[in-house]
């Protein structure tokens, strides 16, 4: 059953070293372009983020928001939020496991309000946190272990939202499918945020059937 202390799990769970690697060497071969964070275009990595902006919707009369990303990858997200005007004063931590990856964004992203930071887990708090991707790539970890891990980094991530999270899973309707990818059902998922987070939740299917997005607001 998830906790809310996580500060007690290792820096880096093993589960997660194969991941890692696989998107060391990704970016290694493509460098800082889609295909190194396993998009096949970039037009589906930008759709995504932009439904992540509609989370933000409620906070327009604001210049000054925080955003987490986990799993940032080399920062891609971050060109979705610069130029927002609740954004105009803001900050981002981008976190992700892959050290290569940070040094990435870091090499390629130099405005001010973009922070980078090896790490699994958000170590800020911030009004809106967000997961592009992350938990889609379990490579060969087993289905159950691979669900506890991300319900337990999802109420990590939640403690450490203000306002809203926003996330996006592979769905197991999806005619699609990988062997070291992780396809989850959307009826789990709504079901665990509803019992753990308990927030106002909302499901968006726009990427339906492949992928859903699941809103969570305080």
């Amino acid at each position: 059953m998830p906790t809310s202390d996580q500060d007690e799990l290792p820096l880096t769970p093993g589960i997660l070293a194969p991941v890692a690697k696989s998107y060391d060497l990704a970016l290694k071969h493509y460098g800082p372009k889609h295909k190194a964070v396993a998009w096949r275009n970039e037009e589906r990595q930008q759709r995504r983020f932009h439904i992540f902006v509609g989370l933000l919707a409620y906070d327009t009369a604001r210049d000054d928001i925080t955003i987490n990303d986990l799993g940032c990858g080399y920062g891609a997200m971050f060109d979705t939020f610069k130029e927002l005007p609740q954004f105009r004063d803001g900050t981002y931590f981008g976190y992700d496991i892959s050290r290569s990856m940070i040094a990435a964004a870091k090499k390629e992203i130099l405005d001010p309000r973009a922070i980078f930071i090896n790490s699994h887990l958000a170590t800020e708090k911030a009004d809106y946190s967000f997961v592009s991707g992350t938990y889609n790539m379990k490579m060969q970890a087993h289905d159950r272990d691979w669900r506890d891990y991300i319900e337990e980094n999802l109420v990590h991530l939640w403690s450490k939202t203000r306002i809203g999270l926003g996330f996006n899973m592979l769905n197991v309707q999806s005619p699609l499918r990988e062997k070291t990818l992780f396809y989850a059902d959307p009826d789990h998922f709504i079901a665990f945020c509803e019992k753990y987070l308990k927030g106002q939740i909302r499901m968006v299917d726009l990427l339906h059937p492949n992928e859903f997005v699941i809103f969570v607001r305080k």
